[in-house]
């Protein structure tokens, strides 16, 4: 029996079916969805006697509950590419560190922290995971897709920012958009792993602040990044690896 199960468990994730959009989002129904829809609007308004929302205002949007279910995968990866710090905080974030006298890498560990921190517990990217699960369906993998291209739109902003913020640029053949993909792909295994309570995931050099996901991440630019400008010429930054004190 337990064989059949997993047979039929890993003959859901080739489901191209509309069922497949249904399944990643099983557990919501439209009732609900009214239901609390209306309680939000009457906070809005003040006014706890105002109309409520029903089912049929939402069929007047969406014709068929799968039309809803592909729009709310649209916003709930639209929601989790936001937590991307924005290009003007990452420019200002990073002007601050320089006349702080903090590090590149320092710099880094700082945003990648922040990352990590918000990510691993975030309801909405925990629930993104189970999508994976139902990739195969064309909506469900367009949702993710739109994920992941405006999460590396975003981060590539930001990495450029901490480039030209250090006198740093892309060594070729990279772009950073490989810096910003393999960077993502770093950070959701670290996510995953923490979220599923792995050991060993601590700063093997045990200083404050950092994280084994921060180190690997710090050696991964170092391989993708050069100074702009030889060491000691003008306007350049040094960029001196962190060490702990």
């Amino acid at each position: 029996m337990l064989e059949a199960a997993t047979k039929l468990v890993c003959a859901g994730t080739g489901d191209t079916s509309e069922a497949a959009v249904s399944a990643a989002l099983a557990h919501i129904r439209v009732k609900q969805v009214t239901e609390e829809a209306t309680r939000i609007m009457r906070e809005r308004l003040g006014d706890g006697r105002a109309p409520a929302i029903t089912t049929g205002s939402i069929y007047q949007i969406w014709p068929a509950q799968a039309d809803f279910q592909a729009e709310l995968l649209f916003h709930l990866t639209t929601r989790q590419a936001e937590l991307v710090p924005s290009l003007p905080d990452s420019i200002r974030r990073f002007e601050e560190a320089i006349d702080n006298g903090i590090t590149w890498q320092e710099a880094l560990n700082d945003v990648l922290t922040h990352n990590h921190e918000n990510h691993r517990v975030d309801p909405i990217y925990r629930v993104m995971l189970g999508f994976y699960a139902s990739a195969a369906n064309p909506r469900v993998r367009e949702a993710l897709g739109h994920y992941g291209d405006s999460f590396t739109k975003v981060a590539c902003e930001a990495y450029q920012a901490l480039l030209d913020a250090y006198g740093l640029r892309m060594r070729a053949p990279y772009k950073v958009e490989h810096l910003a993909t393999t960077l993502a792909a770093l950070l959701d295994g670290f996510h995953m792993r923490w979220i599923a309570g792995y050991a060993d995931l601590d700063d093997p050099e045990r200083q404050d602040g950092w994280s084994l996901l921060t180190r690997a991440a710090v050696t991964l630019f170092e391989q993708f990044t050069e100074p702009t400008q030889p060491s000691g010429t003008t306007g350049h930054v040094e960029a001196t690896p962190s060490t702990p004190t």
